[in-house]
């Protein structure tokens, strides 16, 4: 068995405190500068090799969503890997650094229905019971949409 480095055990940490259930605030803006809020629901569970998350979200406007994500981090170079499967087809394997005691920048460059997109999200600690994610996406180079979510953890809130 080898040795764990520090960067792979410390965002390990780091995911195990997503384990609980969490109230989701959504704000949405595209690249016409429509901006749209929302609201949603995540449950994050321990599994033997990261952290599973469902996701349910409601934005004002759009159908009802629904996303898969698992968390794990690799521990031969502590890359961490979100997974990601959303309602819309989508299966993504963002992966990404630490850039701080409490950030992580992750990358996805890909194609989806015939066109080339890349995503850019940055997940941060605010607090123990709350973090927030800033995911930013391209295609072709263009700035498509920004979305941004608010994670409050829901058993002890604020």
């Amino acid at each position: 068995m080898f040795q764990k480095s520090l960067e792979s055990t410390k965002a390990e940490e780091w995911l195990k405190q997503l384990v609980d259930e969490w109230a989701v605030g959504i704000a949405m803006k595209t690249s016409e500068g429509k901006v749209v809020a929302g609201c949603g629901e995540m449950i994050a569970k321990k599994e033997e090799q990261g952290i599973t998350c469902e996701i349910n979200g409601h934005i004002e406007g759009y159908e009802d969503y629904y996303q898969n994500d698992f968390w794990t981090v690799d521990g031969t170079d502590s890359t961490i890997h979100l997974f990601r499967l959303s309602s819309d087809g989508q299966i993504h394997d963002h992966r990404g650094q630490w850039i701080d005691d409490v950030t992580i920048e992750m990358y996805w460059r890909g194609t989806f229905e015939d066109q080339e997109q890349e995503e850019h999200i940055t997940a941060k600690w605010v607090t123990k019971n709350q973090f927030e994610i800033k995911e930013t996406n391209y295609s072709k180079g263009k700035l498509l949409l920004t979305t941004d979510y608010v994670f409050k953890r829901k058993q002890l809130g604020e």
